[in-house]
């Protein structure tokens, strides 16, 4: 189902992979664990034999979620809250929430009271992973989720299992990594839509068969610079709705590197193969790219972007900011400021999972790139 999709497939599919997934399951006779990111170890999922997808919101109209989650609450908690509650809630049988803010603690309670008779665990990742009992936390956390899920599967999993979905889960994050290297460098032979629609959609369903996928898109891929592309840096948590990846492509924007965590953060989560398959989990999460509401230094995110700018020869850095996102409102006046006296272009776009016109952001980002044309900014 998976293992023979075009670009164009991809594309279709990220924008609602949940039919795919449906029917994929009652063909498999497979359970499904879904997860709100970022950080559940999915390797361990995988490991006892489940379809590890991640909650990535919804553009579908918000019903129920309002009247659990204030208006200022974040609008991917709210959107991927509405996402179980009003669409998809029958097709998973249980819930891994990491709580990485108040808002997703708030969420992981509601959640539990809302699907009682599904297996909902909570993922307790320290937020400072500086700390002397970070690494001992996380050890304890991911030991935690395996005998959690140990206990209701009445199953046990090996090292040698674990190994085995760690090594099927890098081959999927090496490829993604070669396809992106290779759009950096030809910008026309994919588009900016095409590449995180590849990443988006890996998140989301099985890897063996998508893997395949990859190496053929990967294989079929031709050189293609183009002419009038302007390379940026992309930062930010995700970025929604998709159609914004579609407005850099309109204007000619080539995205060299990002901190997503649908995006770099993801593809660079790769897992050493030797030793203890938890001690190396575990080493995964204390060493991965910033991420606001983890962080082992608040100046950290500025000095990643900054070096992402200038290794890249980049020519902007365009924020994505999630609206009503309380960890991303902390981090971005500094952030602004600290950019901005290094002298690098910085523009913020405004997101929200059920924007249906991108009109405005069209225009300012126009203008944006107009002004840095010019030599305005």
């Amino acid at each position: 189902m998976w293992d023979n999709l075009s670009l164009k497939e991809v594309v279709e599919l990220t924008k609602d992979p949940f039919p795919s997934i449906r029917k994929w399951v009652k063909e498999k006779g497979k359970k499904v664990i879904g997860s709100t990111i970022p950080d559940v170890p999915e390797e361990v999922i995988h490991a006892f034999d489940f379809l590890p997808v991640s909650l990535i919101g919804t553009d579908k109209p918000l019903k129920k979620a309002p009247s659990r989650l204030p208006d200022n609450a974040c609008s991917l908690a709210r959107s991927n809250l509405e996402l179980v509650m009003s669409y998809e809630g029958d097709l998973f049988d249980g819930f891994v929430l990491p709580q990485v803010c108040d808002t997703t603690q708030h969420l992981s309670d509601i959640w539990r009271i809302h699907f009682p008779d599904k297996y909902t665990e909570c993922f307790l990742a320290p937020r400072q992973v500086d700390r002397p009992s970070a690494r001992y936390w996380t050890k304890e956390e991911i030991e935690r989720l395996i005998s959690s899920l140990s206990n209701w599967t009445n199953r046990k999993i090996t090292d040698d299992g674990l190994n085995s979905s760690i090594a099927l889960f890098n081959e999927n994050k090496k490829l993604l990594k070669e396809i992106y290297d290779f759009k950096k460098k030809n910008p026309a032979a994919l588009t900016n839509k095409e590449l995180f629609s590849l990443i988006k959609l890996s998140m989301q369903v099985d890897k063996e068969e998508f893997n395949k996928s990859l190496k053929r898109i990967k294989d079929g891929l031709k050189p293609q610079k183009g002419e009038g592309y302007t390379d940026i840096v992309l930062a930010g948590i995700t970025c929604d709705p998709p159609e914004v990846y579609a407005l850099f492509d309109e204007i000619k924007l080539n995205i060299v590197a990002d901190t997503l965590v649908t995006g770099t953060r993801y593809i660079d989560g790769v897992v050493a193969q030797n030793g203890n398959p938890v001690d190396a989990l575990v080493d995964r999460h204390m060493n991965r790219m910033f991420f606001s509401p983890i962080h082992d230094n608040v100046y950290r995110n500025f000095e990643e972007i900054k070096t992402l700018y200038k290794e890249n020869n980049a020519k902007a850095v365009i924020y994505i900011h999630i609206e009503f996102c309380e960890s991303q409102e902390y981090d971005l006046p500094d952030l602004k400021n600290m950019l901005r006296k290094e002298g690098i272009p910085f523009h913020v776009m405004d997101t929200e999972y059920q924007t249906l016109s991108l009109s405005h952001l069209r225009t300012r980002l126009q203008a944006f790139f107009e002004s840095l044309k010019g030599g305005a900014l």
